[in-house]
């Protein structure tokens, strides 16, 4: 029976109110669902979550008011973690991206018969980070899915998914939600100030869920420190920030890349030409990066700070123009956009 511990948490007191009107929304609509879903959030935390919530009122025995009753044997083993047609595929710890042999026991699983009900269904986290060769084997489970399967991928990249696989769901895309909103339902979940939770929240660039779960985190000093690092870059002696040394890889690119589209939103227009080019090329850099590890390249440490660094430091340079398309022709990406 396959292990979901991930899934073991009180889903509707973590869920926020607007996620689920559209939780009932959709369940309240006609026509064919279909076998497979693409749920987009700008916070991957939040894709996830509705992902999961969905999961449970698909597999549920028993709906009340169009949401999981939370109390038949189905959505008992769902909360536990333990439920038995469900297996939830995501990025393994020590891993950077979902390879093929994952996908793989996936489809195995969908193939097999159903133990609770009629549907075998498969939850795949962040679904940007596959391998081409594991979305390419997805691929052939989309395009010939088993009779009782469902498959509910959720990313906040989907535009890093090969168009083959986003073309075989549907698209169930989130809104952003107001900040008021979002402040208010952080206030709610965790005891701090009306200050602090707009600290979290500007922490997490906005997205509230991936706020919520930053109280949870033992790393959120960390996290702190990584951010509070991007501010005073043009000020920073010597080498990297230590801060950047605190936290893996992928939360670096991460935040990193999240930073420098806020810079390009802000970009007074005015400076344009100059300003706002050099963030959008930085911008690339830092994501053509981020893809190339995710899709398995291995880069030390080390090196990969060392490189954002010296391109973060060199935005401003007259030359940053040819210093990007070094870094992005050692990527083989030099073509790109062009």
């Amino acid at each position: 029976m396959p292990d979901t511990p991930e899934l073991a948490l009180d889903l509707h007191a973590a869920t926020p109110p607007w996620l689920l009107v559209h939780l009932r929304e959709w369940m309240s609509g006609t026509g064919d669902k279909g076998h497979a879903y693409l749920v987009v959030s700008e916070d991957a935390e939040e894709a996830s979550l509705f992902a999961k919530q969905l999961a449970m009122q698909q597999l549920c025995h028993d709906l009340q008011d169009r949401m999981a009753c939370r109390q038949c044997q189905s959505c008992k083993a769902f909360l536990q973690g333990t439920h038995g047609d469900l297996l939830l595929l995501q990025v393994l710890e020590g891993k950077t991206a979902i390879g093929i042999d994952q996908v793989r026991e996936a489809t195995h699983f969908l193939q097999q018969t159903a133990l609770y009900g009629a549907t075998k269904l498969l939850l795949v986290r962040d679904a940007d980070q596959m391998t081409l060769a594991a979305a390419n084997s997805l691929l052939k489970t989309l395009e010939e899915p088993s009779g009782n399967a469902l498959v509910l991928l959720s990313s906040s990249e989907a535009w890093r998914l090969p168009p083959t696989v986003r073309s075989r769901c549907q698209l169930l895309r989130l809104p952003n939600v107001q900040k008021d909103a979002a402040l208010e339902w952080l206030g709610s979940q965790v005891q701090v100030t009306a200050t602090d939770a707009e600290h979290l929240l500007d922490m997490a660039q906005g997205r509230a869920v991936r706020a919520r779960l930053m109280t949870d985190s033992e790393d959120l000093a960390a996290q702190e420190a990584l951010v509070a690092s991007f501010l005073v870059l043009d000020q920073q002696q010597g080498g990297p920030p230590a801060a950047w040394s605190g936290v893996d890889v992928s939360v670096l690119l991460s935040e990193l890349l999240a930073w420098v589209e806020g810079q390009v939103r802000e970009v007074d227009s005015d400076g344009f030409c100059h300003h706002s080019q050099n963030w959008i090329l930085l911008h690339r850099c830092v994501a053509e990066l981020s893809l190339r590890i995710k899709h398995g390249a291995t880069p030390g440490k080390d090196i990969v700070i060392a490189e954002l660094f010296r391109l973060c430091r060199s935005r401003e340079h007259a030359a940053f123009g040819k210093i990007a398309g070094r870094f992005l022709s050692s990527l083989g990406r030099e073509g790109m956009g062009n």
